[in-house]
C-alpha cells in the first residue's frame, strides 16, 4: 500500500457513497435508511416494483440532502408496465422470469420477430419505470433531475444502447452511473476475485461505447465506480484497493461512486418477488457494517471529499 505522501500528492477525488436496490424489500429499505440516518451514504437508487418502493421513495422525499435515483430494471421485482405490454419479460403475474446471464443469452440469440418483440418490451418497461419514478417523486426537480442507473448496469448492456439513446433523448437524464473500474487486486478469496475480474473486464467494455453516448448527448456521469470487482463483498479495505488504482488513474478529481448494498436477511413473505438470493442475503450485512463503523469513513478521508447531489451537477 502505498504512504500517506503519496496519496496527497495525487488530485483529491470527489466521492459519492451509494446504496443501490431500495425499496426491493423492507428490509433491504429500512437497513438503507438505517445508514443514510448516520452517513457517510448519502445517495440511493429505487427500484421499481419492489415490496418498498413507494414507502421509501415517501420517505426519500422528506429527506432533501439525499440523492435519489432510479434504478432500472429487468431483472428482480415485478414490472411496472402493465402485463400485456412486457410479456417476454415476466411470468404471469408479472414477475421478471430471468436473471442476467439468461437475458444475456436471449439478446444474443434472438433473431428477427422474437428479438424485435423483447426489444420492444424492454423499452416499455423503462418507459414505464421512468414515468413512474417521476411520478412518484415530487421533489425530482429540486433534487438535481433525472438520475439513473441500472440493476445489474443493464443500462449498459450494448444490445440496449439504441433503447438507451432514444429514452434519455426523451427524458433527459441530468446524470448517468457508467460501470468503470480499474483493474485492481483487492483482499479477496480467490473464487470471488475470480469472478469479480471477470465482472469487471465485462463492464469495462460496456462502458466504452456506453460513456461515448453519454458525453455526445452531454449528459453528466461519474469518472469511475468503486464497488465492481468486489460487488457484494464491498468492505472498507477492498474499497481502499480499488481507490488506489482509481488514484493512480490520470485526471483531475475524479468523480467516483462507491457502490454498496447494504441490508439483507430473509423474508419469506417477499420471496416469491425476486429472482436471486442475494437480494435476501445475510452477505448484504458485512456492507451494512462497513457504512455504520466509521471504517469507509477513515478511507474516504485519505483519499478525497464527500459531494453533495448538488455538486455533482458541477
Amino acid at each position: 500500500m502505498r504512504q500517506q505522501s503519496d496519496i496527497v500528492k495525487q488530485p483529491s477525488i470527489r466521492f459519492i457513497v451509494h446504496a443501490d436496490d431500495c425499496g426491493l424489500t423492507r428490509q433491504i429499505s429500512q437497513d438503507i435508511f438505517a445508514c443514510l440516518a448516520q452517513g457517510p451514504l448519502n445517495s440511493v437508487s429505487v427500484i421499481m416494483g419492489g415490496s418498498h418502493t413507494t414507502q421509501s421513495l415517501q420517505q426519500l422525499a422528506a429527506m432533501p440532502n439525499v440523492r435519489v435515483c432510479l434504478h432500472l430494471n429487468i431483472l428482480e421485482g415485478r414490472c411496472t408496465a402493465p402485463v400485456s405490454q412486457v410479456r417476454p419479460l415476466v411470468d404471469a403475474d408479472g414477475i421478471f422470469r430471468y436473471g442476467l446471464g439468461q437475458m444475456l443469452c436471449n439478446l444474443a440469440t434472438g433473431k428477427g420477430l422474437h428479438n424485435k418483440t423483447l426489444l420492444s418490451a424492454i423499452r416499455n418497461e423503462f418507459e414505464a419505470q421512468i414515468d413512474a419514478f417521476v411520478s412518484g417523486f415530487s421533489p425530482l426537480r429540486q433534487r438535481g433531475g433525472l438520475h439513473l442507473d441500472g440493476h445489474l448496469h443493464v443500462h449498459t448492456i450494448p444490445a440496449l444502447r439504441g433503447i438507451m439513446r432514444d429514452l434519455m433523448r426523451e427524458h433527459p437524464p441530468a446524470y448517468v452511473r457508467l460501470p468503470k473500474e480499474p483493474a485492481h487486486i483487492p483482499p479477496l478469496p480467490l473464487a470471488q476475485l475470480l469472478v469479480g475480474c471477470a465482472r469487471r473486464t465485462l463492464l469495462a467494455h460496456w462502458s466504452s461505447g456506453f460513456a461515448a453516448l453519454l458525453d455526445q448527448a452531454g449528459i453528466a456521469h461519474n469518472n469511475f465506480l468503486c464497488g465492481l470487482v468486489s460487488g457484494g463483498n464491498l468492505t472498507a479495505a477492498r474499497v481502499e484497493a480499488s481507490l488506489a488504482a482509481i488514484q493512480r488513474q490520470r485526471g483531475c478529481a475524479p468523480l467516483v461512486e462507491i457502490m454498496s448494498h447494504p441490508g439483507g436477511g430473509h423474508d419469506a413473505n417477499e420471496a416469491c418477488v425476486r429472482h436471486s438470493d442475494f437480494y435476501q442475503s445475510s452477505a448484504r450485512l458485512t456492507e451494512k457494517t462497513m457504512l455504520l463503523d466509521g471504517s469507509l469513513n477513515a478511507v474516504l478521508a485519505r483519499y478525497g471529499s464527500l459531494q453533495t447531489f448538488a455538486e455533482t451537477q458541477q
